[in-house]
C-alpha cells in the first residue's frame, strides 16, 4: 500500500467508550525499519454520540517530502508511521493501534477516482504513447512495488531489458529506466557535458553523429509480478527547423516525467524599476549635460518563454492536465559547455482540452515564467 500525499489521507480509530485519541506521526527517508523520532504528537476528542475519531494526515508528511531535479533522475519518496492510543474518560488506556510503515509519494487522485491511495501500476505515467526526440534516450518512471520488468524493443526485437524488485529503501521506490539502465543523460553531447568534459564538434564525430542514433526504440513493455503487462508505444521525432525544448514536471504519481516541445519558442523580458528626479547642479548652480535627471533604482527583470508542442496525439491531453497541475517545472538547455536545468513556473492557467474529432491537429503552446530573476538577486 503507498498513498498520494497531495489528496487526502485519514487514519482513524473507531472504540467503544472512546473518549480521546492520542496520535503519533513518524516520518523519515531510507529504510522502511528506520523509525526515528516523532513528528508529530495530536490528541482529539470524540463528538458527543460517535465513537470514531480520525486524522487528516497527508498535509502533515508533505512537508517533508520536498523533490528536487537538477539533471539527476533520483527518486523521491517518504515512510509514514501512525501509532493511535484510545482512552476512556478515566484516562484508561483502551486500545492501541499499530500498524507497519507506509510509503508515501508526492502523487494526488482525481476527484472522479474516489480513490485516496496511489494507483500500484508499475508504469507511473499515464500516456502509453510517447513522443520522443531523435538520437536521444526514452525515460520511464516505474514503481518497483511489484517487481517490475522493463523490456525495450526496436522492430519487434529486444535491445534491452532491466528488472526491479521491491525496496525497503524510499529512494529506491521509483526507477528511472532507459534502455541504456538508470542514466542521467539524454544523448551524446549530455553525456560528455554531464561527466564535466568539453564537446569539441569535428567532422568525424558530426558524421557519426549522424548516421547513429542512441537508444532506439519503438516501443516499451513492463510486466509485474502479477501478471500485468502495459504496452508504451515510442513515437521518435526529428525536429530540423526549431531547437526541441525539454520540460521535466512532477507528475500525478509523483515521478518526475520529461517531455519534449518540438516546435517554435518564443522568448520575453518584463522589467520592473522605480524612478526619480535627481538635484543634478552642483554648489555652484552649475551642472553637467551628461548627468542624469530622471534616474532608475531598483530595477529587476524576469523572462518568459512560450512553447509550442508540435502535433501530438490525443492522450497528451492527460499529460498537459499534469504539466499544469504540477508544483514543480524544470527546463533543460544544453550549451557548448554545460548542461543547465532551470526552474520554471506554468503561466497558462487555462487550456482547452484538443481531439482529432473538433481540431484534426491536437498542439498545444504553454507560456512559462523562469522561476528566478534576470539579476542574481538570491540574497
Amino acid at each position: 500500500m503507498a498513498i498520494n500525499l497531495r489528496s487526502p489521507h485519514y487514519v482513524s480509530t473507531a472504540i467503544p467508550n472512546t473518549s480521546y485519541t492520542e496520535l503519533d506521526i513518524y516520518i523519515w527517508e531510507g529504510l522502511a525499519t528506520d523509525t526515528t523520532t516523532i513528528k508529530y504528537s495530536l490528541k482529539k476528542y470524540v463528538i458527543a454520540g460517535s465513537v470514531s475519531v480520525s486524522y487528516e494526515v497527508s498535509e502533515l508528511i508533505k512537508d517533508f517530502l520536498d523533490i528536487t531535479f537538477n539533471g539527476d533522475y533520483a527518486g523521491k519518496s517518504i515512510w509514514f508511521k501512525f501509532v493511535i492510543r484510545a482512552y476512556n474518560s478515566s484516562n484508561v488506556l483502551l486500545s492501541t493501534i499499530n500498524p507497519p510503515a507506509i510509503i508515501s509519494f508526492d502523487s494526488y487522485s482525481y476527484f472522479e477516482e474516489n480513490d485516496f491511495n496511489v494507483d500500484t501500476s508499475s508504469v507511473m505515467i499515464t500516456n502509453r504513447q510517447i513522443f520522443g526526440l531523435s538520437d536521444n534516450l526514452v525515460r520511464i518512471p516505474v514503481n518497483v512495488l511489484k517487481d517490475p520488468v522493463v523490456t525495450f524493443y526496436k522492430n519487434g526485437v529486444v535491445v534491452g531489458t532491466q528488472s526491479y524488485t521491491n525496496s525497503n529503501n524510499s529512494a529506491n521506490k521509483i526507477k528511472y529506466v532507459t534502455v541504456n539502465g538508470e542514466v542521467n543523460f539524454e544523448n551524446y553531447i549530455d553525456r560528455i557535458l554531464g561527466q564535466g568534459g568539453i564537446y569539441e564538434p569535428n567532422a568525424c564525430i558530426i558524421s557519426f553523429l549522424n548516421e547513429f542514433e542512441i537508444g532506439e526504440v519503438d516501443k516499451i513493455e513492463v510486466s509485474n509480478n502479477v501478471g500485468k503487462i502495459e504496452t508504451i508505444n515510442v513515437n521518435v521525432l526529428s525536429e530540423c527547423k526549431y531547437e526541441p525544448k525539454k520540460v521535466t514536471f512532477i507528475n500525478k504519481f509523483g515521478a518526475l516525467q520529461d517531455m519534449y516541445f518540438f516546435k517554435k519558442a518564443v522568448e520575453q523580458m518584463t522589467v520592473k524599476k522605480e524612478s526619480y528626479k535627481a538635484n543634478i547642479r552642483n554648489s555652484f548652480n552649475l551642472y553637467s549635460k551628461s548627468s542624469h535627471v530622471n534616474r532608475d533604482f531598483n530595477v529587476s527583470g524576469s523572462e518568459s518563454i512560450s512553447l509550442s508542442s508540435g502535433f501530438l496525439s490525443e492522450e497528451y491531453n492527460e499529460v498537459f492536465k499534469q504539466l499544469m497541475l504540477s508544483e514543480k517545472v524544470w527546463m533543460t538547455n544544453i550549451t557548448a559547455t554545460e548542461e543547465q536545468v532551470l526552474p520554471i513556473n506554468v503561466k497558462t492557467s487555462n487550456i482547452t482540452y484538443k481531439t482529432s474529432l473538433n481540431d484534426r491537429l491536437v498542439e498545444y503552446t504553454i507560456d512559462f515564467d523562469n522561476s528566478f530573476n534576470v539579476i542574481n538577486n538570491i540574497r
